[in-house]
């Protein structure tokens, strides 16, 4: 194959909130407005942004557990958007998700191996396959063969997250939404599960987009990082380039608030003020309400996002007007 694996073009998702008089829509909110970018066979695509900026309705928008309200995404040159009912469950065996709450996204009347094994018997794995299956995959994410026999409520946290991972891994995917998957783990687990995905990345061949809101988690996963914004992409660049030399201010301030022992160089603005609604997102740049470089431009035009060098691209003013 050639190109990307996976390739999102003007990808958006209004809900629309109450119906108004005479039926007529009362609000749209605009969670995902206009998002493009691509991840590479084997990369990690970093995604981060305050919470309620989209991120976790991008990641479920890729694999169509919520509908897109325009945009197409395409993997391995396959339009999902377009695909029916029975192509997309056909699609989801290559297409899986790891979810942020490893107490929540499990069932607690469900046995582990009957957890796991769902999906397989969901995709018609024969039934004599399933256990060996199982086991194989709970030793993959560092859990024993007789885990299968037991009960979320019996796991830890971090246990139960590796529980979720061998649930997504359960198909023998190419592509993983990581939905925050460590934030609700102590700090002392979050790294063992970060290795963890690593090792299966590189053992398996796996693609992630690893969606979170703490940075040092996401500089040391991830091969490029885009920056979200009240549902649009307002930054995306290799890691190194984006912690080095930050161009949005957004990212700049969010880049500031990471703890370091290190002395920075030149100073930045830290972040200021609420992130607007998504009901009624600012004229212009979005960004331009809490943006201490504010320009007149900026209240009146929405920046376009351009290539500030090549695999830079930024959407400000600022940097477009230099």
């Amino acid at each position: 194959m050639t190109g990307p694996l996976l390739e999102v073009r003007d990808l958006e998702k209004h809900f629309v909130i109450g119906e108004g008089w005479l039926q007529r829509q009362a609000a749209r909110l605009r969670a995902v407005d206009g998002v493009s970018f691509a991840i590479g066979a084997g990369e990690t695509l970093g995604l981060v942004g305050e919470s309620g900026c989209g991120k976790s309705t991008l990641g479920r928008l890729l694999l169509r557990l919520i509908e897109p309200s325009g945009g197409t995404i395409r993997f391995e040159g396959v339009d999902v958007t377009t695909l029916d009912r029975a192509g997309l469950r056909r699609q989801r065996r290559a297409m899986q998700i790891i979810f942020q709450d490893p107490y929540g996204a499990l069932d607690p009347r469900m046995s582990v191996g009957d957890i796991v094994g769902e999906p397989l018997a969901i995709h018609a794995v024969p039934r004599a396959e399933i256990p060996r299956r199982v086991a194989e995959t709970l030793e993959l994410v560092g859990l024993a063969r007789g885990h299968a026999g037991r009960y979320p409520h019996e796991f830890s946290g971090g246990q139960r997250q590796r529980i979720g991972i061998a649930r997504a891994l359960a198909l023998r995917p190419r592509f993983i939404v990581c939905d925050e998957p460590v934030s609700a783990l102590d700090v002392s687990v979050q790294a063992q599960i970060v290795n963890l995905l690593q090792d299966l990345q590189a053992e398996l061949r796996l693609t992630y987009l690893f969606i979170a809101h703490d940075l040092a988690v996401v500089k040391h996963i991830s091969d490029r990082v885009a920056v979200m914004y009240l549902g649009q992409i307002v930054e995306i660049a290799d890691k190194r380039t984006i912690y080095a030399r930050p161009l949005h201010p957004y990212t700049q301030a969010l880049i500031a608030a990471v703890p370091s022992t290190r002395p920075r160089g030149r100073r930045r603005e830290r972040l200021a003020g609420e992130i607007p609604s998504a009901l009624h997102p600012p004229a212009g740049c979005r960004f331009h309400t809490r943006c201490p470089y504010v320009m007149d431009v900026c209240r009146e035009q929405p920046p376009r996002m351009v290539a500030a060098t090549p695999g830079h691209e930024v959407a400000c003013h600022l940097v477009a007007g230099s």
